[in-house]
């Protein structure tokens, strides 16, 4: 079977969905019975050495007129199925992306989907031509058509939906007590806890909480994330951290290679990610912090309190003194079974895929 993918981002791009597609690349690309190929970003460059798939850097910002480019890089490679990634950093807010599929089931290629993320509050005319086709329509989320809307779940109800959870893009680390020791005299010159937040700094974030959930007479805060202050958003952060009484104690690292992130992340006491509206085991940040073994403090819709098999505390969303007070009494503390039952194989993803490939390749023939 040959696989077209298509992401608006792919590495050395900085976004959580590119990453994913590269990794659920290599995973297909391992199977003796894919070829596979990545059309994306002109930004997408240079190609990582260790991408052993091909990659077609050549959309332009994803303007309508990459469609000639698209459609001439799809009919010379000729797949057998065409899988889309929505949404990426990558497309912004270009209406192409989500016209794609239509454009494929012109030239009778089945399309499959990944859906990474709903939000009703963003849907617009953009998305009306893609939600009256049929078609494959994976998702990362167990109760992701639960989420949506009653119209927009009416409108793509000829879709085929498959639940495929994903997996961290962050490698494991184990590190040794030197390791872990040079890791954190990086940051602090002082017997100080180590608590760091990783990912994309957006107001869902919540990073701003991570003032007033840990303590600066006790720890020190790392960012693992960009901060631009002409952002406004970014810029009330920064300020945050200029001022007393956090000043001098906080660490923005920037954009980091994932080995360097794993290390991080190992070597920390606790990893907070607050987010506004609730986490789980489809957000990649959550998963990468899991599977170091590290405590991990966030929040959920679903679940409260701590869970050992884990090591994590599910806080309420916004609930500032029970998150505070969990990362008191949870800080430190180290899951040895890391990684058991919490990450998914790329290549069973990958197999998974396949599956649904041809299901949907089936049914369209």
């Amino acid at each position: 079977m040959r696989i077209l993918l298509i992401s608006g981002s792919l590495p050395p791009m900085k976004c959580g969905v590119g990453d994913y597609t590269a990794h659920l690349a290599k995973a297909l690309g391992r199977r003796e019975d894919t070829s596979v190929a990545v059309v994306t970003d002109v930004a997408a460059t240079p190609i990582p050495s260790d991408f052993e798939f091909e990659v077609f850097p050549i959309a332009r910002g994803w303007r309508m007129t990459d469609i000639v480019s698209i459609g001439k890089a799809a009919a010379l490679w000729r797949p057998d199925i065409m899988h889309i990634q929505y949404p990426t950093q990558g497309y912004g807010y270009r209406y192409l992306p989500w016209l794609l599929p239509s454009l494929f089931r012109l030239i009778r290629v089945p399309v499959v989907q990944t859906w990474h993320g709903y939000d009703s509050r963003r849907m617009s005319r953009r998305f009306l031509p893609n939600s009256a086709l049929t078609g494959g329509v994976i998702v990362v989320r167990p109760e992701f058509i639960h989420m949506m809307s009653p119209c927009y779940r009416w409108l793509n109800r000829r879709k085929r939906f498959k639940f495929i959870p994903n997996a961290s893009t962050i490698p494991p680390m184990r590190l040794t007590g030197e390791e872990k020791s040079a890791v954190m005299s990086r940051f602090s010159s002082t017997s100080s806890n180590l608590v760091v937040f990783f990912g994309f700094t957006y107001p869902d974030r919540g990073v701003e909480l991570l003032f007033q959930i840990a303590d600066p007479s006790q720890h020190r805060l790392v960012l693992i994330s960009d901060l631009k202050p002409e952002d406004s958003y970014h810029k009330a952060i920064l300020d945050r951290i200029r001022d007393e009484p956090w000043a001098g104690k906080v660490t923005v690292t920037g954009f980091l290679p994932a080995e360097e992130v794993g290390r991080i992340l190992a070597a920390a006491d606790a990893v907070v990610l607050p987010f506004r509206d609730g986490g789980g085991m489809w957000n990649t940040s959550i998963r990468a912090a899991l599977t170091q073994g590290t405590f991990v403090l966030t929040t959920s819709r679903e679940r409260h309190g701590y869970d050992s098999s884990e090591n994590a505390y599910y806080a309420r969303p916004d609930d500032i003194a029970d998150m505070e007070g969990a990362l008191q009494r949870f800080i430190g503390k180290r899951n040895t079974q890391t990684g058991e039952g919490l990450t998914h194989d790329w290549d069973s993803i990958a197999y998974a895929h396949t599956s649904f490939y041809d299901t949907i390749a089936y049914e369209r023939a």
